[in-house]
C-alpha cells in the first residue's frame, strides 16, 4: 500500500522542502538539539540571575577562606571550593493597608443580609529615586559543603586546625568540611 501514490509530485516536493526548512529554522534558533526529557519527569530551570548570584556568593566565600587559611601556620598554598545549597534570602519593607467594608441589606419581606468585603493592599517601600526596595532582613545562604586542599594538610595537626577554622568561620557542622593535602600525580 503506497500512501503517496495519489499525491502529485508537484505538491509533495514543495511540502517536504517546507518541512525541512521549518526543522532547520527551529534547530538553528535553539542552538542545537534540546535535551530529551522522559515523559512525566520534571525539568528544573534556574533563573540565570539567581545562578550568577549564588556563584558570586560562593566565590566571595572562597576568597575570604583562602585569605584566612593562608595566614595560619603550616598551611601553605590553599585551594577552596564552597557549594551553597540556597541563595541569599531578603525580606523587604512593605506598606500595608486593610480596608473592611460591611453592607447590610433588607428586603421587603423583612429579611436582612449582611456582607463584608475585605481588601488588603501591600506595596514595597521604595526610597526616593531608588530602584531597589528597602530590605528589612537578609538571611545568609546555607552551605552545602566545603573542600579545602592545602599544602600543609598532610600534617594531622594542621589539617585539624584548618578544619576547626572553617567550621568556626562558616558555623557549619564538621561533616560538611573536607580537608585534603595538596599533591600532584605520583
Amino acid at each position: 500500500m503506497n500512501l503517496f501514490k495519489d499525491i502529485q509530485p508537484k505538491i509533495l516536493i514543495p511540502a517536504v522542502l517546507v518541512v525541512a526548512a521549518v526543522c532547520m529554522l527551529l534547530y538553528s534558533k535553539g542552538g542545537g538539539s534540546a535535551p530529551v526529557v522522559p515523559m512525566n519527569q520534571a525539568v528544573e530551570t534556574r533563573d540565570p540571575v539567581e545562578v550568577t548570584r549564588i556563584s558570586t556568593l560562593e566565590k566571595e566565600m572562597e576568597k575570604k577562606l583562602v585569605q584566612n587559611l593562608q595566614q595560619m601556620s603550616g598551611v601553605g598554598s590553599v585551594q577552596v571550593s564552597v557549594t551553597l545549597s540556597s541563595s541569599l534570602r531578603s525580606d523587604y519593607a512593605t506598606n500595608g493597608s486593610v480596608t473592611k467594608k460591611t453592607t447590610k441589606e433588607s428586603d421587603k419581606s423583612g429579611g436582612t443580609r449582611e456582607s463584608t468585603e475585605v481588601t488588603e493592599n501591600n506595596q514595597l517601600v521604595m526610597p526616593n529615586g531608588a530602584s531597589q526596595p528597602v530590605i528589612v532582613m537578609e538571611e545568609r545562604p546555607n552551605v552545602a559543603g566545603v573542600l579545602i586542599i592545602a599544602e600543609g594538610a598532610s600534617d594531622p595537626n594542621v589539617r585539624e586546625n584548618i578544619h576547626n577554622a572553617v567550621r568556626t568561620l562558616l558555623n557549619i557542622p564538621s561533616d560538611k568540611i573536607n580537608v585534603q593535602p595538596m599533591g600532584g600525580v605520583l
